[in-house]
């Protein structure tokens, strides 16, 4: 009991204690980064407390955005194991604003940090698949309210695949081009900067890889992708 009141104790004091040094740090930001309006509590950061708005051009224009996510990726061939792992990208757009209505076309490439598995589905061979590379070019449209914006994106999708056959350490690569469409939500920091979480859907129509079997050697191939950002708009 005495352990776990203590252990009680000591997280609440760590809380405290970051949550002021936080609230400090964000207080001594250049007025580009600081956070809109009242800082006078911890939650502030990040539940919407202010007395000011994001006036709304801070909404058009250019913007970038580093993103890290994690994707899965299924593949439509008795061969293959489907795969999955981390991705880190970057992206861009413009943005246009017709009163709360905003719009604007969209970039982004991505590496994806997918091994592959091999599969003994094969007979003698073993072969695995994996994305190293994968992105798409669209637009997106969505509606703000106050300083959130919800939308959703579309477009076409791209993404370098390889097939490799692991009992004899020789590979095929292919380009592939599909479509993507998803949906999400960014939160305006401040005037200039933004957080940005993403879900998209990837599909990609059939590939011959003719280190694949004959008769079996077309793969299309299914991607989910969730992705967390960071939005600088200039």
């Amino acid at each position: 009991m005495l352990k776990a009141a203590r252990k009680t104790s000591f997280a609440l004091a760590t809380a405290a204690f970051l949550s002021s040094v936080t609230l400090s740090m964000a207080q001594e930001l250049p007025d580009s980064l600081k956070p809109i309006g009242n800082l006078s509590g911890p939650y502030n950061l990040l539940i919407p407390n202010y007395e000011n708005a994001p006036v709304m051009s801070s909404w058009t224009g250019f913007y970038i955005k580093p993103n890290i996510g994690y994707g899965e990726i299924s593949y439509d061939n008795s061969l293959l194991k489907n795969d999955d792992g981390f991705t880190l990208g970057v992206s861009g757009g413009y943005d246009f604003l017709k009163g709360h209505l905003l719009f604007g076309p969209r970039v982004d490439v991505n590496y994806d940090f997918f091994d592959g598995s091999a599969s003994s589905n094969g007979g003698p061979y073993r072969y695995k698949a994996f994305t190293d590379l994968d992105g798409s070019v669209g637009g997106r449209i969505g509606y703000i309210w106050k300083r959130t914006l919800l939308y959703a994106t579309g477009g076409y999708a791209f993404a370098n695949t390889s097939v490799k056959n692991d009992t004899l350490a020789i590979s095929d690569a292919k380009f592939m081009s599909g479509w993507t469409a998803g949906g999400g939500v960014e939160y305006l920091w401040s005037n200039t900067n933004g957080l940005r979480l993403e879900y998209r859907r990837v599909e990609f129509p059939s590939e011959k890889f003719d280190i694949l079997p004959a008769g079996n050697d077309s793969v299309s191939a299914s991607m989910n992708k969730i992705s967390v950002s960071f939005v600088r708009r200039f």
